[in-house]
């Protein structure tokens, strides 16, 4: 069995039960990135501990949060997550390991990522995930995805106030979205008032990481109370240049 000694201490500090399968799983998806990341521009990081801490640690963060928005809105049916701009997986493809009962999509912009995600997919053996290639402002406006999520998540794709308008239309009323950010987060939070009440949500939890590992990472958590105007999210640039 793979050790992972990093990974199974911050999972345990988080209260993650990680199975001999989800350690398993999470070697291979560490050795698939590492080796891919070669050839293909994946991540900054290259050190196998530190995709332990700072990838998946980072996603197994989030999980707390997972588990607190079923509890809060029980769903019969399986819960549906979105991973916007999902790059390598993060942070959707560890949250998927964590919690196999997730129908996960991990939507990213850039090819070559999604070539990457879905041989991951095959390699780690998972259903109820895929890729999807195209960008979240097209996406959002689709039928099958807009408001059909129960939780979406983005890691260093956009700050605050853009990152709510891209990925907010994908939630159900009573969706979260839960968001790793860094130092910046609270700024972030209050430069997002205008964002928050134009498309009907509301700010949760503005939370540093719950382990000392992770320092500097917050997560933030807003939850949809009601539907996305139309008009939301602009076309692909304005969020960015004009965020609202």
């Amino acid at each position: 069995m793979p050790e992972l000694l990093t990974l199974q201490r911050l999972a345990a500090s988080l209260t993650v039960a990680l199975d001999v399968r989800a350690l398993e799983r999470f070697a291979l998806y560490r050795d698939l990135l590492l080796d891919w990341n070669q050839r293909v521009n994946l991540t900054r990081i290259t050190e196998p501990g530190e995709v332990e801490l700072r990838l998946f640690g980072d996603a197994l963060a989030l999980h707390p949060y997972v588990r607190r928005q079923a509890e809060a809105h029980p769903a019969a049916r399986a819960r549906r997550l979105i991973d916007v701009g999902s790059g390598a997986g993060f942070p959707g493809l560890p949250l998927k390991i964590v919690d196999p009962t997730l129908d996960v999509v991990l939507l990213e912009a850039t090819g070559k990522k999604v070539t990457f995600l879905e041989a991951a997919i095959a390699e780690l053996e998972l259903d109820g995930v895929r890729a999807v290639h195209g960008r979240a402002e097209d996406f959002a406006h689709q039928s099958a995805f807009r408001a059909r999520f129960d939780l979406v998540t983005a890691r260093g794709v956009a700050r605050l106030p853009t990152l709510l308008e891209v990925c907010l239309p994908f939630l159900r009323p009573g969706g979260w979205g839960i968001f790793p950010k860094g130092r910046d987060a609270a700024v972030e939070a209050s430069d997002s008032a205008n964002a928050l009440a134009t498309l009907g949500a509301r700010l949760l939890d503005v939370d540093p990481a719950p382990l000392p590992e992770l320092e500097g990472t917050v997560i933030v958590v807003a939850e949809q109370v009601g539907p996305v105007p139309s008009g939301y999210p602009r076309r692909a640039g304005l969020p960015v240049k004009h965020p609202l």
